[in-house]
């Protein structure tokens, strides 16, 4: 008989990274498994681009449904008190956590499985260096996505009259969407533009710095990015602090270089020297590498194109990802 999976996070009133990447791998293996998603809110709360069916969610009430499962659980916000509830009423459930961020808090009142998946290289190494988690069962699994862009990819250059950057990410003081604006206004060219797509705490701020720029665009939530991204020349993070961002993912999908910072897996999706320009951690360097994106040849930027499209084919398919999570799921039953 094959085990019932559920699938748990918290925040799924919310549309996020963490909660997306639950849900793709839910219908990956949903064909295979018993399978559900468990969330803390009720099902008319749970935000629609999720696209749930009712059938396949339940709200976490009752302690002992998780009994004779394995739960899948991608926030750790919640795996101490599963810990906890699986102590206090003799559960047994078969715990399998998704580790999707780079932490510096909290370690103390973190608790973790045996059994881990890691997004990243960088994920891998705050597992075991920070929360010194070295004796437990870490697999790397990659997030994938479907492929969801139009054959054959265009690799074409810009300088047409305009570079276009597309920044997308939630509007928060993390992801430094108005520390960018304003460390680099009136420093880059006007032949380059950056727009950032998304809504959050920092937005209505972003919206008026943005006002009258002619570098800089708010473009607001955006219903279905993957329609714009091939408009756009490159996809640029240069957050805080990340996991693997699904954002960067799809600029590959596309063929897009990538700017990036060393932050979380950002270097393991663009390569610097192959599908990515690195960013600094320097704010005095930072105006000086976007102006240089005009010096790049057509040639070159082909080159970057076609090696960041292979670099999704190799690594970042939503087929690869199901694989691997069915591999894990199998594993842990046979325990």
């Amino acid at each position: 008989m094959e085990p019932e999976i559920l699938s748990l996070t918290t925040d799924m009133d919310h549309f996020g990274g963490a909660q997306k990447v639950l849900m793709d791998v839910h219908n990956g293996i949903k064909g295979k498994y018993n399978a559900k998603v468990l969330g803390l809110v009720n099902f008319d709360k749970v935000h629609p681009k999720y696209k749930i069916d009712k059938r396949e969610y339940v709200k976490f009430a009752n302690p002992f449904f998780l009994n004779n499962k394995i739960l899948i659980v991608h926030a750790r916000n919640i795996m101490a008190v599963i810990m906890v509830i699986k102590r206090v009423f003799f559960l047994n459930t078969k715990i399998l956590y998704v580790h999707h961020n780079v932490y510096d808090s909290l370690k103390s009142v973190s608790f973790f499985p045996n059994n881990i998946i890691s997004i990243s290289g960088k994920v891998t190494e705050n597992l075991v260096n920070y929360f010194s988690l070295k004796g437990r069962n870490i697999q790397l699994i990659y997030n994938g996505i479907k492929d969801e862009c139009p054959a054959p990819i265009a690799h074409y250059y810009a300088p047409k009259e305009k570079i276009k950057i597309l920044y997308s990410a939630r509007v928060n003081n993390v992801k430094r969407q108005l520390e960018i604006v304003e460390r680099l206004k009136a420093k880059i060219s006007p032949l380059i533009e950056i727009h950032f797509a998304g809504t959050g705490p920092d937005y209505d701020k972003l919206l008026e710095q943005c006002s009258g720029s002619i570098n800089f665009k708010a473009l607001g939530f955006v219903e279905n990015p993957l329609s714009i991204i091939s408009g756009y020349d490159y996809l640029m993070l240069y957050s805080i602090q990340e996991g693997l961002p699904i954002a960067l993912i799809e600029g590959t999908m596309f063929g897009k270089p990538l700017l990036v910072n060393n932050v979380g897996g950002n270097l393991e999706i663009g390569v610097p020297g192959q599908n990515g320009i690195l960013l600094k951690d320097d704010w005095d360097d930072l105006p000086g590498t976007i102006n240089d994106l005009v010096k790049i040849s057509n040639d070159d930027y082909q080159i970057m194109s076609k090696q960041s499209r292979e670099r999704y084919d190799a690594m970042f398919t939503y087929d690869k990802m199901v694989a691997q999570y069915i591999e894990k799921i199998k594993q842990i039953a046979s325990n």
